[in-house]
């Protein structure tokens, strides 16, 4: 016969959730906090913070300071290490993009910044299941100014680094590409506002794109999640079922990355 769920079964989860809340509440920003500070910001009762702080602080997640205060501990430290170690964010993309592949037919591309600050290279490739389609290669790279995948990086990047892109000669890739530093500087301006980029055989002859980023908690950009199309399939409408799918698929990956769910 099955034992019946106690009461504190049924508590430990809010419980859990309060103890993250606590965690996350120390940032760069505020490395420091007192309990009076957590239980302001987290609108918490002061015997629930001080419950969970001395649990954290007893497990070496958090360490008192001598004016009593609260600084993450080793524990916490060590386990972002093995975090930092095993985690695979592509791996937690993937989803979203093999998702948006299934609702588009199209060409998906997942890109990253380059090392060399001045390109987007594809790390992702998913094909289109259509006879006519845009193909692309993992691995190759094109410059952040060109294209909606590539611009909807550069658009996240600090000024230095956007400048930086900028002042580089502008290679033409196909008949659409932008080479007018102050048009690109309004497209950027435009991606930056409405959350994506679009394109239009800007890196491919014959081929549209739009493209949305994927920014971390501090919003830099990760990546950025793109479709790309024969121009012959594009309609006002086609581009805006897709790039709605865009964006559902770049916040799901948003979302992995900084490990939210629900």
């Amino acid at each position: 016969m099955p034992r019946p769920r106690s009461r504190d079964d049924v508590e430990t989860p809010k419980v859990l959730d309060k103890a993250i809340l606590v965690l996350e509440a120390f940032t760069e920003s505020a490395p420091e906090r007192s309990e009076k500070e957590l239980c302001q910001d987290l609108s918490l009762p002061t015997s629930t913070v001080n419950r969970i702080v001395r649990g954290l602080e007893r497990h070496g997640f958090l360490f008192r300071t001598a004016s009593r205060r609260y600084r993450l501990g080793p524990s916490a430290v060590r386990l972002g290490r093995r975090a930092a170690a095993s985690f695979d964010p592509v791996a937690a993309m993937r989803p979203a993009l093999e998702r948006l592949a299934l609702e588009t037919r199209e060409l998906v591309l997942l890109a990253v910044p380059a090392l060399d600050g001045k390109h987007a290279r594809y790390t992702v490739v998913i094909d289109s299941p259509q006879r006519l389609r845009v193909t692309a290669e993992v691995g190759s790279a094109v410059p952040l100014t060109a294209g909606a995948t590539a611009r909807a990086i550069l658009a996240h990047l600090s000024p230095e680094a956007t400048e930086a892109a900028l002042d580089s000669p502008l290679e033409r890739l196909a008949a659409g590409t932008l080479l007018d530093p102050a048009v690109i500087r309004r497209e950027l301006e435009l991606t930056r506002g409405s959350g994506f980029a679009r394109s239009w055989e800007e890196t491919y002859d014959g081929a549209w794109s739009v493209a949305a980023p994927v920014l971390d908690e501090d919003d830099r950009p990760t990546a950025s999640i793109g479709i790309a199309a024969p121009i012959h399939r594009h309609t006002p409408a086609v581009e805006s079922a897709a790039l709605q799918a865009v964006l559902r698929a770049a916040a799901t990956a948003t979302a992995a990355i900084r490990g939210q769910t629900g």
